[in-house]
């Protein structure tokens, strides 16, 4: 199992800030519970391509291996003026 935090207009789409994944492959890697949200949360799909992904205080890049033991945290992408 792992937990997912969301924010913005993810957190909007999903319509949660939480989510609990339970299926996930083998050594999962954040582009893998990407794969995984999007086919669960089809709201979430248009987003999943841009966002960015961390556990703890680090970023992470998407062909990382996570840890299913921390939550994995979704970042929005970020745009302003």
């Amino acid at each position: 199992m792992l937990e997912v935090e969301l924010f913005g207009v993810l957190q909007q789409a999903a319509g949660d800030r939480r989510l609990q994944l339970d299926t996930l492959p083998d050594e999962p890697t954040a582009a893998a519970v990407l794969a995984v949200l999007g086919r669960d949360y089809p709201a979430l799909a248009p987003y999943l391509q841009r966002v960015a992904c961390a556990q703890g205080d680090s970023l992470i890049r998407q062909d990382q291996r996570i840890d299913t033991s921390r939550p994995l945290v979704l970042l929005p992408p970020v745009s302003g003026g």
